[in-house]
Order: C-alpha cells, then structure tokens, then sequence
C-alpha cells in the first residue's frame, strides 16, 4: 500500500507519512539544545581537559575540587542524546585559577599553610649544621623544645601536618 492508496475523506496531516529516523535524530539533538554558560565547563568538558578515561571519574574530581574550593558550581539544564531533558551540574575555576587543569594541579599548593618566618623542619636544621637528623631530633627531645604543626606539602604525596621548631631556639643548641 503505497502514499497514493490513501483512502479519501482522511485529511492531509492525519494520513499517513513515511518514517524519517534521520530527520527524528536531527530534531531530538538540535531542539532545544541548552549550551552551558560562558566559562563555565561540562563534565565531559572536564573529562577531556583532565586527560580522564571515564565520565564518571571527571565527575567524582570535579565534586572534590569544589569541595576543596577550587571550583564553583551551578546546576544546569541540558537535553542528553535521548532527547530527555535532564539537569546536572557545570563547574567554573575560583579566581586565582584560569582553568580546571591548574586548578587540580595545584590542589596542595591552595590547601597548604604559610609557615612564619624564623620555624624550620628538623631535616633543614640537620642539613644546615651537618649532621644526621636523628642526632638533632635527640638534641631538641633532651632541651625540651615544643613543635608547632603545620600543613604543608611532603612532595608528591599531599598535604601532612609538620612539626616546625623556632629556629632561634634550635640553632643555640648547637653553639
């Protein structure tokens, strides 16, 4: 039964027409198709920025990034492939940071304390007097010096609490 068969007394816009899935595709994508705010980025943005495998882990360090305060969040609303309108969140980098790349390369350095001036590590006093840290951690444990914690990074392995002793105080252990 072809287009021509139809029978009469049906009218035009109800008769039957032939089924186009090119031009459904067409019209689920386009229709209504919601761009995510300027500076702000997807998480599939995101995904590709960061160099990630899967979505789901863009996701996960997008939502730790703006936990730790690098980033800003909103929810947005956008229209998935199926043509089902859903909503999920856009990130944007905080000021100091240009792009979410810097700002998940520098996550320890935002975390980290400033250490005041005149408090060193016992790793720097032992390096700056020439002896082993050992024999300066027993000098200080004997004098009964009190440490200070502060945060701050331990190379590559993040952000650790570090005792910091007054360097004054330490330095006249050794005259």
């Amino acid at each position: 039964m072809g287009l021509d068969d139809r029978p009469e007394g049906i009218h035009p816009e109800m008769q039957m027409r032939r089924f186009d899935p090119l031009a459904l595709i067409k019209a689920l994508r386009s229709e209504g198709d919601i761009p995510a705010p300027k500076g702000w980025f997807t998480v599939d943005q995101i995904r590709e920025e960061l160099r990630m495998s899967h979505t789901r882990n863009a996701s996960s360090r997008a939502l730790d990034l703006y936990r730790r305060g690098l980033l800003e969040r909103q929810p947005h609303r956008f229209k998935a492939k199926t043509g089902q309108c859903h909503m999920a969140y856009v990130y944007k980098p905080v000021p100091p940071y240009r792009t979410i790349a810097e700002a998940a390369t520098r996550v320890f350095e935002h975390q980290e304390e400033t250490v005041p001036k005149g408090w060193v590590r016992i790793v720097d006093v032992s390096v700056k007097v020439k002896l082993s840290d050992v024999s300066v951690r027993t000098r200080i444990a004997r004098a009964g010096l009190k440490p200070r914690y502060f945060k701050t990074r331990r190379g590559i392995i993040g952000i650790h609490r570090n005792a910091y002793y007054l360097e004054s105080a330490v330095m006249a252990l050794f005259r």
